[in-house]
């Protein structure tokens, strides 16, 4: 039973419970008038006879997550760049704003107000928790749509948690998610591609930047290939490429947390006291795993590559020290993505008449090609780019086929080489125009996207391929 006492101005309910140990416990809560304080009675008496009481608990915001995180890690085996980017939201975006609160005393109102304010907070205003000092500029540049949706998903998934573990009796997060922004990613059309490849003078990069051009590679996959990945006289001596690993950089504290399986193996490390170390891991998702085909081109420089990593072996034995992976520094050391991507950036900086991609943006126009010059066959593109889903319908009753493919690499070969780039610039967007499809077919969606500008493009690949 509970009890209504006044006390001074205020009235007190006062109400017996057993703890999660079976100890019976007495507890005061106190509201400033009666009405609140008999509302309160009936709402613990009820939850007392239903077996639903809920015990009393001060755990703060910031101690659930912490204490939420690594069980999620190891339960669902993340990958170490996963944890760090959750950590870091924890860290910067939820722990300074409502780290402090407790978990019984959140209401929807209290994510809505965080929400509002991440919605005017600068980007980098706190790293490890720790609050930075932003110049003018920085504090211009504000958080982006995209990261405080990212906080109401993990805040989402971590209070359904709290409610399983009977901490709080429903979830304060707000149905309704905070909108995105969506910003359109820039990519290259087939013409581009190949003037950009044509003037990359480092042979590690411009090996990279072909495979992600034809095959569709990420950068962390690229990197994790290994010698033995590549088999040149399959598919009839086309030749193929088994993706089933990727390198990253990840930190050493995320490494501890995630399970050790996910991980073939940990570079040494060159600096000693780092904080971070390289390593050879699983792919993103099972449907990472897959084989592609070489294109002759890209056969012939694999082989060149090969030869030169036996040179340099020779040149220096007593020097060199051999990694194993495919992509390696003159010395037998792996290349590591911060690497490459330094000499991305180097050669884009040389080469301004190049509309500016990220890396990564050259994956997104690989897929976009490849879905025009499959006549939008989707599943072939789909199992090239090992993306976990093209559609529900698609997984559903469609299945990745060889032949297909073979067939795609093979159109990809005879058209990518053989462009006429001759004063190739970066693309202008034309005026808007609205493509038009009668029926779904492989030629009409082909003969539509042939009809899209350059927005409608990266619009297109945006929701394809995300």
């Amino acid at each position: 039973m509970a009890y209504i006492t006044k006390r001074g101005s205020s009235y007190s309910v006062r109400y017996t419970y057993q703890d999660e140990h079976g100890k019976s416990c007495d507890k005061w809560e106190s509201f400033p008038t009666k009405e609140e304080a008999v509302k309160r009675q009936k709402q613990i008496e009820h939850e007392l006879a239903t077996g639903n009481f809920l015990i009393p608990s001060t755990v703060t915001v910031a101690e659930f997550l912490m204490d939420w995180l690594p069980k999620q890690c190891s339960k669902h085996k993340w990958a170490p760049k996963t944890y760090q980017s959750n950590l870091a939201l924890i860290q910067n975006l939820i722990i300074p704003y409502i780290g402090e609160m407790q978990m019984q005393k959140l209401r929807p109102y209290h994510i809505e107000a965080l929400y509002a304010t991440l919605s005017q907070t600068p980007c980098g205003q706190y790293v490890h928790g720790e609050k930075q000092e932003l110049t003018e500029n920085q504090k211009k540049r504000l958080l982006s749509s995209t990261s405080i949706h990212e906080v109401h998903t993990l805040l989402k998934t971590a209070f359904s948690y709290a409610v399983d573990w009977d901490l709080i009796h429903k979830s304060p997060t707000p149905r309704e998610a905070p909108k995105i922004n969506t910003e359109e990613r820039t990519i290259w059309d087939e013409r581009t591609m190949l003037a950009a490849l044509q003037t990359i003078e480092n042979p590690a990069l411009h090996l990279a930047v072909h495979m992600s051009m034809i095959l569709s590679l990420r950068e962390g996959e690229i990197l994790g290939l290994q010698p033995s990945d590549l088999d040149f006289d399959a598919a009839d001596g086309r030749g193929t490429i088994s993706v089933n690993k990727a390198l990253q950089r990840a930190d050493k504290v995320a490494l501890s947390k995630i399970d050790p399986t996910q991980i073939y193996h940990t570079f040494p490390d060159r600096r000693e006291g780092s904080k971070s170390s390289l390593i050879l891991k699983r792919t993103k998702t099972k449907k990472s795993n897959r084989i592609l085909y070489m294109t002759k081109p890209l056969k012939e420089e694999l082989l060149a590559w090969l030869e030169k990593m036996k040179q340099d072996e020779q040149s220096a034995p007593e020097k060199y020290s051999n990694c194993g992976q495919l992509f390696r520094l003159p010395d037998g050391l792996p290349i590591a993505p911060d690497v490459l991507t330094k000499w991305y950036r180097m050669w884009r900086a040389e080469h301004p008449e190049f509309e500016k991609i990220v890396f990564h943006g050259l994956r997104h126009s690989s897929a976009t090609y490849q879905l025009l010059q499959s006549g939008g066959d989707f599943k072939s593109v789909q199992g090239n780019t090992g993306h976990a889903t093209a559609t529900v319908l698609m997984d559903t009753y469609a299945h990745t086929q060889d032949k297909p493919r073979l067939e795609l690499t093979e159109k990809i070969e005879a058209d990518f080489y053989t462009q006429d780039v001759a004063g190739a610039k970066p693309q202008e967007p034309p005026e808007n125009k609205t493509p038009v499809a009668t029926k779904i077919t492989g030629k009409m969606i082909l003969e539509a996207i042939r009809q899209m500008d350059a927005e409608e493009r990266r619009e297109l690949t945006r929701v394809l391929f995300a």
